[in-house]
């Protein structure tokens, strides 16, 4: 007994001096940017432009451009990597079905008796599991509907690149298309200013209607300058979702599948990435409720173990040799937990009903997104007729005001001149809502889960992810 005794202090003074040593102080969490900085440049990462990433001379088309982004953006790389990671949770769940094998080695002080003594055991043990009522099946269902999420998330991934990279090239578009209309107002407005210095030289037209001229000509240079940087703004966008530094411009068509993107008349959204995430959202809180009712039922297994013990002189005389052995049937169940089981299948039953209410909200937001940018398009696919033949009849009136000006004197200058700047408006106007349809018919795709289909990346491989529809 008193050896006993003093075991037990020996063991009290050893879990005491643990407990107050300083490695076992509270841990307080420390954020430092510097620090932050210096691990990063000891693991460098990888370059955000590659020193191949350049695009041919001369125009990129749409298809082309969104090709390039979902090629190389790594939004889409993490989404594929997380993929990964939830494809091998779902092998470690379905562990859960075979043999678990494993061995341990025990080494201690017998005080079974009066000769108790040291002792040191090599024990393998290997457990089958028989019947579960559903554990393991609940893991491996919660491990696939986490996966299901995963992809989901991959081709929401590569939308979001799509739609973003797909605008991004029809702003550039925009503002080439009015790039080219500032240029034709540069060209109106010196034809009317080399008119009126002609019409000066002559003494037809006085010195302020030169000045007056001149003055729309520096507006309008002004103008063009704005749209370059505005051009440039745009281009550099693209560059960067595409991963390239090269300059480029592109090109003014719009592909066929996405003309009439928005003319749909029953839309099934049931592949837009936002539902599927939904929709894996509640096939994994099914998965947990089913685990939660699982844990109130026992568990069946087969377990067997081998036991050689190292010490010639083990302190058990009853041992017949150094190695034992045992097969038997084990049924495990727990009885009371403190409420944690009840909990667990009560919170199971709140988390599948938010699942529920979550796909009906997501169904509901991609179906408003999409009726929205539908009446929007059909608004302004109506306009841009109008806008047509509104440009039509101030370019005939720009031309009728300048053969009056010039021949028989019944305009004046300001007249010429507003008329040219309303020819350039109503181009703005026109180019304005041709590419604002142009962005609105993405939108129409994006919420119509059609961006891949439409963009020619069904059947491609995306960074190491095959889309098929």
């Amino acid at each position: 007994m008193d050896r006993i005794n003093r075991l037990w202090t020996a063991l009290l003074t050893l879990v005491m001096t643990l407990w107050l040593h300083p490695a076992w102080a509270q841990i307080v969490d420390v954020v430092s940017p510097t620090e932050m900085q210096a691990e990063a440049i000891r693991s460098p990462a990888e370059p955000y432009f590659s020193a191949t990433d350049s695009i041919a001379p001369g125009t990129l088309d749409l298809i082309s451009a969104v090709h390039r982004a979902v090629e190389w953006h790594p939004v889409i790389s993490e989404s594929v990597v997380a993929l990964q990671r939830e494809r091998e949770n779902v092998r470690a769940a379905r562990a859960g079905y075979f043999p678990q094998i494993g061995v341990n080695f025990v080494a201690g002080r017998d005080t079974e008796d009066d000769r108790g003594g040291d002792g040191h055991v090599v024990q393998i043990y290997a457990s089958q599991m028989l019947y579960d009522f559903g554990k393991v099946s609940s893991e491996v269902d919660l491990a696939m509907a986490d996966m299901q999420r995963s992809r989901a998330l991959v081709l929401q991934a590569i939308d979001t690149v799509a739609r973003d990279t797909a605008q991004a090239a029809i702003e550039v578009q925009r503002y080439q298309a009015l790039l080219q209309s500032a240029e034709e107002q540069i060209e109106g407005v010196s034809a009317i200013t080399a008119l009126v210095q002609m019409r000066s030289d002559r003494g037809a037209s006085s010195r302020s209607d030169v000045l007056q001229a001149r003055s729309r000509m520096e507006a309008a240079r002004a103008s063009k300058q704005r749209v370059e940087a505005e051009l440039n703004r745009w281009r550099s966008t693209l560059q960067y979702l595409m991963g390239s530094r090269d300059r480029f411009s592109m090109s003014m068509e719009i592909p066929d599948a996405i003309r009439h993107a928005c003319e749909v008349v029953s839309p099934e959204i049931s592949a837009v990435p936002e539902v599927l995430i939904a929709e894996a959202a509640r096939a994994e809180a099914m998965a947990r409720l089913e685990e939660a009712r699982a844990g109130a039922w026992p568990t069946l297994s087969l377990d067997a173990s081998v036991n050689n013990y190292l010490d010639q002189q083990y302190v058990d005389a009853r041992a017949l040799d150094q190695n034992e052995s045992a097969v038997f049937l084990n049924l495990s169940m727990p009885i009371y937990q403190g409420g944690r089981i009840s909990a667990n299948k009560a919170s199971g039953v709140h988390a599948l009903r938010a699942a529920d209410a979550a796909k009906d909200a997501a169904r509901v937001s991609v179906m408003q997104a999409l009726l929205a940018a539908q009446e929007e398009a059909s608004g302004l696919s109506r306009s841009l007729s109008i806008l047509n033949s509104r440009e039509r009849a101030i370019a005939e009136t720009r031309d009728l005001y300048r053969k009056q000006y010039s021949s028989l004197g019944t305009r004046t200058l300001l007249d010429l001149l507003n008329a040219e700047q309303e020819l350039h408006q109503a181009r703005q106007e026109k180019n304005n809502a041709r590419y604002d349809l142009s962005r609105l018919q993405i939108d129409c795709l994006y919420n119509l889960g059609a961006l891949r289909r439409a963009f020619e990346l069904e059947g491609r491989e995306i960074q190491g992810v095959e889309v098929l529809p």
